[in-house]
């Protein structure tokens, strides 16, 4: 009963902050009552994930610029595990651990057995794109900062994708867009 009560209040809360009709479960109400911040980031992340793919069904043709939303890299290693991300950068698997939990280099658990690592951001031997560790201070789910990395994102002089513009070290423009994403929406 008492936790049923909690759970109502926790509802109540909901509307009072714009989030009505929602028809979550339990646990979906009780995970944005505890981190509002990370479930506002997930519902953006979500939300551009299904705004791409609509976008993408009505199109006969898909542009290039959202193909790679589409279709698969044609190695089939777009995300790596730690053994091929450490071959890749010339280090050993416990300098990958130590670069992810100091957030040189993004990655999460995705399985109890290791770590998705995304390949676009190794630069090659001991290199990876400069700035990612900026980008995971301020966005702290490194899943949704490889997603705001990798998808186009509206510059004051362009639309690129975050990840191209750190590589062509604009790594304060890149920063100060991050703050925005996925904090925009009600």
């Amino acid at each position: 009963m008492v936790q049923a009560r909690k759970l109502s209040r926790e509802r109540e809360r909901f509307d009072k902050d714009g989030i009505r009709n929602l028809h979550l479960s339990d646990f979906a109400a009780r995970y944005v009552a505890q981190r509002p911040r990370e479930a506002r980031i997930v519902v953006a992340a979500a939300l551009e994930a299904a705004a791409r793919q609509c976008e993408v069904q009505e199109s006969a043709e898909v542009p290039e610029s959202l193909e790679r939303f589409v279709k698969q890299d044609s190695t089939g290693e777009e995300f790596l595990g730690v053994t091929k991300a450490a071959e890749l950068l010339k280090i050993t698997r416990a300098t990958v651990y130590a670069w992810v939990n100091k957030n040189v280099l993004l990655g999460w658990r995705s399985t109890k057995r290791g770590l998705t690592i995304p390949k676009e951001q190794i630069l090659g031997p001991g290199k990876v794109v400069p700035g990612i560790a900026k980008i995971a201070a301020v966005i702290d789910n490194p899943e949704l900062a490889w997603a705001f990395l990798s998808q186009e994102w509206p510059f004051a002089d362009d639309t690129a994708r975050p990840l191209d513009k750190l590589k062509a070290g604009k790594i304060d423009e890149v920063v100060h867009a991050s703050s925005g994403f996925g904090m925009d929406f009600s």
